[in-house]
């Protein structure tokens, strides 16, 4: 019996490892790995690549996968992430994937409700959503829960993937985005609209008009619209805005406030001199690298429905569920905003093959 070949190049890939290193690790050679990655390792090399590559044994086990194609993938960070990078982040991707289809055999989650809004500008297109999503004005409520409630799958990204900030792609027919949980909570939200907008302008990097620099653009003006848009910006804020109102507006619409003033400039409400500033002044207090008392981390409905109803219903625990994918229940606590808390398992009830248990996300 041989090792899966594909779980050796993913568990390779999420470490950051080349196969030179890899190779160092286990006292072999690159042309090894090769092999190894190319017909499979046989299973006697089982423990010492679980040991290398610090997986456990039975990923290697596991059903053959590859990992998310970088060219169908946008990186909210492309240029700032080094290539490592990125293939830790989509080999991560494609372990949160996988639990996301674990979780549908168990759960009907919302329908897809993600429109193809590519032949509109980013601005056109952020109002547009807004009035298919029936938000009107309003501040935007949590928006994790909301993307989910539209059949977007959300996770967070695990340990040694937060350089990457955040990712968007098209897979097995549902649009799934990621998101390092080092950033605030209010950049946090800004990059769950940037992806938004990627997902409804964009169909893939081929897609694109002009370049991913544009591409870039097109989604952060789209998200600046999505979460302050300019007529609610023009109809509650005076002719000249003050520091003191941009700071409001930077809590009832739970954005940073570096985003709010660059907001206020766009939409006439803060000239260009006091635009510069308000940064300044923020720079002075903070705001720059963080958010000072800022708000609550936005956390995700599916998980915190999906795991304590499987904990119910079948007696898993997030180990359980760990050993289904082949990985660390530090994993899935990872992929999870942490909402997957890992604890001892205790023994399963007997209950019907599939749990009758309906996730209802709504925003």
């Amino acid at each position: 019996m041989t090792l899966e070949p594909s779980r050796i190049t993913l568990a390779r890939l999420r470490c950051g490892l080349s196969k030179a290193r890899l190779a160092e690790r286990l006292g072999t050679t690159a042309r090894t790995i090769t092999n190894y990655e190319a017909h499979g390792a046989p299973e006697r090399a089982g423990p010492l690549l679980a040991q290398a590559l610090g997986i456990p044994q039975g990923y290697l086990r596991m059903p053959a996968s590859e990992p998310l194609e970088e060219d169908r993938v946008f990186f909210r960070a492309r240029r700032r992430s080094s290539a490592a990078q990125k293939h830790m982040a989509t080999s991560a991707g494609r372990t949160g994937v996988e639990l996301y289809r674990l979780i549908t055999d168990h759960f009907d989650l919302p329908m897809l409700s993600v429109p193809d809004l590519c032949e509109a500008g980013p601005e056109e297109a952020a109002q547009e959503l807004r009035l298919l999503w029936g938000l009107g004005l309003d501040p935007m409520p949590n928006l994790i829960r909301l993307a989910e409630s539209k059949g977007v799958r959300v996770l967070s990204l695990p340990g040694g993937t937060a350089d990457v900030d955040a990712f968007s792609i098209w897979e097995d027919g549902r649009p799934f985005i990621f998101l390092s949980t080092r950033k605030s909570a209010e950049r946090s939200r800004f990059d769950v609209a940037h992806e938004l907008g990627h997902l409804v302008l964009h169909g893939s990097l081929d897609d694109c008009v002009g370049n991913e620099y544009d591409a870039e653009k097109e989604a952060d003006r789209f998200a600046s619209e999505l979460l302050m848009p300019r007529l609610f910006l023009r109809s509650n804020i005076g002719a000249e805005a003050s520091l003191a109102s941009a700071l409001r507006l930077k809590e009832q619409l739970g954005v940073s406030a570096m985003a709010a003033v660059y907001a206020l400039n766009r939409a006439g409400r803060l000239s260009d001199w006091s635009y510069r500033q308000a940064c300044v002044e923020l720079s002075r207090r903070g705001y720059r690298s963080g958010e000072p008392n800022g708000m609550p981390r936005e956390t995700s409905k599916v998980f915190g429905t999906a795991f304590p109803g499987l904990r119910r219903s079948k007696g898993w625990g997030t180990e359980s569920i760990a050993r289904q994918l082949g990985v660390w229940p530090s994993e899935v606590h990872g992929l999870t905003f942490g909402q997957a808390i890992t604890d001892v398992d205790f023994n399963p009830v007997k209950v019907p093959e599939r749990s009758q248990a309906r996730l209802s996300v709504v925003g």
